[in-house]
């Protein structure tokens, strides 16, 4: 082939190549702008900057005395139609006890919310704490965006470092996670479950909270290693998991009616 006909079909070659990638390119474009941001949850050391539907600046650490109380907050980033949510706090029971909790912020921001608190009781030392909401608005009332899931009153009870995770715990030491948070929307679908476990795997931010010590130092009880810390210990399924099982079971009842399923959980 002549020269200038190779050249030619070179340069054809290049633009029909420069073409298909952008074609990708602006697909891959459009399906993330249709997807929207990825949902996020964690805990935040420090409320300063939080409110029922806005989540400010993370603060990963805070420093606190011995016998004080503090407000730390479990948020949630970009979600969309949330119905209910569940998940277990973990901290170092010599360290810290949770004495209260608020679940009416986000998820009573919407007009005719009727949101039911399922979480533990308080006070709360043993390392493990229930936290858990539904709204049983008839009709349904859910919520996108971002804000507070709950609002949790530590008390500082001595010397040291707590982590405050939402962990994904294997309770059945079969390898594979069976408890950890749980968001549902109000197709009764597990929100950021990618792995078909009905668990949240999206990004989970922890925090830790210094009673009587430096957010440098190490997590744990003061003079104890990280490694010697009291284990989380066994948990059950939680309410609202079996609560959900219940309502995918049922197919075609309303969310609004699950009130009466867990009425002798409520402490409210």
């Amino acid at each position: 082939m002549p020269a200038a006909p190779r050249l030619v079909a070179a340069c054809l070659a290049v633009v029909a190549l420069i073409a298909f990638s952008a074609a990708h390119l602006a697909r891959d474009a459009v399906t993330l702008h249709a997807q929207g941001p990825e949902t996020s949850i964690g805990v935040d050391a420090d409320t300063t900057g939080n409110t029922a539907t806005t989540v400010g600046p993370i603060d990963e650490c805070v420093e606190i005395a011995a016998g004080e109380d503090h407000s730390v907050d479990v948020f949630v980033r970009d979600v969309d139609n949330l119905l209910a949510w569940e998940a277990v706090v973990s901290f170092e029971p010599e360290v810290l006890e949770i004495v209260d909790d608020d679940v009416k912020l986000f998820m009573a921001s919407s007009q005719g919310s009727d949101v039911q608190d399922v979480s533990g009781e308080v006070p709360d030392g043993d390392g493990r704490y229930l936290i858990g909401a539904f709204d049983a608005a008839d009709p349904l009332s859910p919520d996108s965006g971002s804000g507070v899931l709950v609002r949790l009153t530590v008390r500082g009870t001595g010397p040291g470092v707590s982590q405050v995770r939402l962990p994904l715990t294997d309770l059945t030491h079969d390898g594979n996670p069976d408890e950890g948070p749980l968001l549902r929307d109000v197709d009764v679908k597990s929100i950021g479950d990618d792995n078909g476990d009905t668990l949240f795997d999206g990004p989970i931010a922890d925090a830790r909270i210094a009673v009587d010590a430096s957010c440098a130092d190490e997590p744990g009880p003061a003079g104890q290693s990280e490694d010697d810390s009291a284990d989380e210990g066994d948990g059950g399924l939680g309410t609202l998991t079996i609560v959900i099982l219940v309502v995918g079971f049922a197919g075609s009842v309303a969310v609004g009616g699950l009130a009466s399923a867990i009425a002798w959980r409520r402490r409210r």
